[in-house]
């Protein structure tokens, strides 16, 4: 079957292309790209009336552009219908068109590329996974090709995969522990409020995961609640907010648990801290964290795992959120800080004597977590410390981070030392 491409595709191109450059007359004249192309129109960088490579100089109407647009995506298209050997969806088509005509289909784009190669062996989700490989121009990330490949990944997972599509009925789900959803999603129906089953139970923990509902338990219902965070996410996401689980919805989300769970390093030349979630569990029903110092070539060369927040409190946000304000016991927020100097409660290396405190809670350290970043709310005193509170009953912080013994106390004072980090990235994967 020879697939044509829909008006999404279309739309897509001439949204991510834009029409460039009008003059005052109403014509289009070239200009040249962010990676010093001439382009012209929607994106042209072949001028389909001479026969030639687009110059600087060249002016066409809209019309011309128009046309010249319609003309390349039916070649782009007719050459990824030749490419792709395995059954394709709409949505997988339209996606794949997008980014054969940005980057070429020939040798030094679809055709050679690691997508092609998992695609045409029906490994879909590997092949959605490909997109934000691609968004580099002469060796540094373009932020409108980071906006661009997310939504032609979202458009690729739009209407699921050649495959999928077994129908789910509404049966008894219990309400189980919170557990980090499996890609591609196993959800094959549209989900509204009143729906039960295993997919309602996968979709919320998807939300948790991205920070929309609390962690911790999750239903097998499609709750008021769940319909209130399907809206939320619609919301940020642009999409129709309808509170109903669909398709669109389904792609969307697939996406941002995807980009969630991929580490985004800064460029440093120091070594820097990394705080990430795990989804496992260490002790009192608190999740267990994992931190990581970071060498500046981003190569992790030690770990340890802490906690921050309380018990039934950890419900990981961003500063953004109005929720996050002072004395919610939830972790430490997202966002980039500075590490302090380390102060000792007895004077250097002095393990037994605690720094004083309402609950006795902090132990012999303290090292300082301080923001960088505008935020009018109070809620600014963290740091790093032994969770003293654990040995009192009460385990977990009020949003410091914890290593969970006097051991790993002591490690991680031995990593300050030896590395010196200055920044911590804590990312809880909200996007």
């Amino acid at each position: 079957m020879a697939w044509k491409p829909s008006q999404d595709c279309l739309d897509l191109i001439k949204e991510s292309e834009g029409l460039h450059r009008k003059r005052s007359d109403g014509s289009i004249e070239a200009y040249l790209d962010p990676v010093g192309i001439p382009t012209i129109g929607y994106g042209s960088i072949f001028h389909n009336d001479k026969s030639r490579s687009v110059k600087l100089g060249d002016v066409i109407t809209k019309a011309d552009a128009e046309r010249w647009l319609q003309l390349e995506v039916d070649k782009t298209a007719s050459e990824v219908n030749t490419l792709c050997t395995v059954e394709l969806t709409q949505g997988m088509f339209d996606a794949l068109v997008s980014f054969g005509f940005n980057v070429g289909t020939g040798k030094d784009g679809l055709k050679t590329s690691t997508l092609l190669k998992k695609l045409n062996s029906k490994d879909y989700e590997g092949a959605a996974r490909e997109f934000d490989r691609w968004v580099y121009g002469k060796g540094k990330v373009l932020p409108g090709l980071v906006t661009r490949r997310n939504k032609e990944e979202a458009l690729f997972r739009k209407d699921g995969f050649p495959g999928d599509g077994v129908a789910v009925s509404n049966t008894v789900t219990p309400t189980k522990d919170w557990v980090s959803p499996e890609l591609p999603l196993k959800i094959d129906r549209t989900l509204v409020e009143g729906n039960t089953g295993e997919d309602c139970f996968i979709l919320n923990c998807g939300l948790a995961e991205l920070g929309y509902l609390a962690t911790g338990t999750q239903p097998g219902d499609y709750t008021s609640v769940t319909k209130d965070a399907v809206s939320w996410f619609q919301g940020e996401r642009n999409l129709k907010v309808d509170g109903k689980f669909g398709s669109n919805t389904k792609a969307a989300l697939t996406t941002a648990l995807t980009h969630a769970r991929k580490r985004v390093d800064p460029k440093l030349d120091t070594f820097y801290c990394r705080l990430t979630r795990t989804g496992t569990k260490a002790y009192n029903d608190l999740e267990k964290l994992l931190l990581e110092f970071v060498s500046p070539q981003g190569n992790t060369v030690a770990s340890l795992d802490v906690i921050s927040g309380a018990p039934g409190r950890q419900n990981f946000r961003v500063p953004e959120d109005p929720l996050d304000k002072a004395g919610n016991l939830e972790p430490i927020p997202q966002g980039r800080y500075m590490i302090g100097d380390i102060h000792w409660a007895g004077g250097r290396n002095n393990y037994d004597k605690d720094h004083a405190h309402e609950t006795n809670g902090i132990g012999p350290v303290f090292v300082p977590i301080i923001k960088t970043f505008r935020d009018p709310k109070p809620r600014d005193a963290f740091g790093f410390h032994v969770d003293r509170n654990k040995s009192h009953g009460f385990p977990g912080s009020a949003g410091c981070v914890c290593p969970m013994t006097m051991d790993d106390l002591k490690e991680l004072v031995r990593l300050l030392r030896l590395y010196d980090p200055r920044d911590l990235f804590v990312d809880w994967g909200i996007r």
